[in-house]
């Protein structure tokens, strides 16, 4: 049976939720840390279930992979992936393609740019399978992702690119497979209401309504705009009729509903983006006060912040136990996500 090889790309804090994921979409075996590096695990499937892989919502790229290896920072390194490539036999479906392109992705500092990769990478693909370079149109597209001194080699094809929603960008918007992983954590079951109060522009209510079913969407922000834009992009996933999306300021909860959420996901200001001249712990002492109330007996609480130790603070002071706390990378920041209980027994 043939078997074929994808690079999973993930947020690092997020393993067990992305290794759940895998197996119970897929079942496959998992390479975890190839080249120890964070973030990326390999998995092998058969070819027959390939498409499974964009179902995946907890990753954040996918490219069906080729090879890796350790590389150094200076222009040595052109060399080295060059003799990779020459070693490396593509599969069928690029050695017969019309045409290609290399794209080079960097992360760190090396003596060599992605332009240096790209060109030499192309030369060395076209003298040995004679295919046509296209920087625009072009069939099929090498990927290569260079991580200070490691190197990964892969096909970036169409089917494995995200369908992505942002019509709207909110400045402040989480990665999509963060918003995923705080679903899991928040274990929502058929029936319940959830709820996003500082919902922006809807991910992660776009994400609970592409991964659950038979659930209630709510998501509140104060500003219309924001608002809108949550709309917007909730109409490009044509999720517009599964999210209700309604003007109200977090502080006020417990006066402007009338109805108890069984699930609070959120991710306020300063939850995965810094925010000048702004300490967010009052509101979110008025906030967190707020949920709790209209939170069920059972209900639960899932927030991201970047000022753990404001969340901790203020969840003792309200009554909400923390059952649960991790740290994950949100590009270049470390926020905190907490799992509270409206239930201090």
């Amino acid at each position: 049976m043939l078997e074929v090889k994808f690079l999973l790309t993930f947020p690092v804090g997020i393993e067990d939720i992305v290794k759940e994921e895998i197996k119970e979409k897929t079942g496959c075996l998992i390479e975890e840390n190839p080249l120890n590096v964070p973030g990326k695990f390999i998995i092998q499937l058969p070819e027959s279930k390939r498409s499974i892989v964009s179902s995946l919502r907890s990753v954040d790229s996918i490219v069906e992979y080729i090879g890796s290896l350790k590389i150094s920072r200076d222009t040595s390194a052109l060399d080295k992936i060059c003799q990779e490539m020459l070693s490396i036999e593509f599969p069928e479906d690029f050695r017969n393609a019309s045409s290609f392109r290399v794209t080079c992705e960097r992360k760190g500092e090396h003596d060599y740019t992605s332009m240096d990769v790209e060109k030499a990478v192309g030369q060395v693909l076209v003298d040995k399978y004679r295919l046509k370079v296209k920087l625009e149109d072009f069939e099929i597209n090498v990927f290569v992702e260079i991580i200070d001194n490691s190197c990964f080699i892969g096909l970036l094809k169409e089917e494995y690119l995200r369908r992505r929603y942002f019509v709207f960008n909110h400045p402040a918007a989480i990665k999509p497979s963060i918003a995923y992983a705080m679903i899991r954590l928040a274990d929502v079951k058929p029936g319940m209401t959830v709820l996003d109060p500082m919902c922006g522009g809807g991910t992660i209510l776009i994400e609970a309504a592409l991964a659950l079913n038979n659930v209630k969407l709510y998501g509140f922000d104060i500003s219309e705009y924001f608002l809108e834009g949550g709309v917007l992009n909730a109409e490009a996933m044509g999720l517009s009729d599964q999210i209700v999306f309604k003007r109200v300021d977090c502080k006020k909860l417990s006066k402007l509903i009338d109805f108890k959420i069984d699930r609070i996901i959120t991710n306020p200001p300063y939850g995965t983006k810094p925010l000048p001249k702004m300490d967010p712990c009052p509101l979110y002492f008025k906030c967190l006060t707020e949920m709790k109330k209209v939170l069920t007996e059972d209900g639960k609480i899932v927030i991201i912040t970047l000022k753990p130790d404001c969340v901790k603070n203020i969840a003792h002071r309200v009554g909400l136990k923390i059952e649960h706390e991790r740290t994950v990378k949100h590009n270049d920041t470390l926020p905190q996500i907490f799992l509270l209980s409206s239930s201090l027994s």
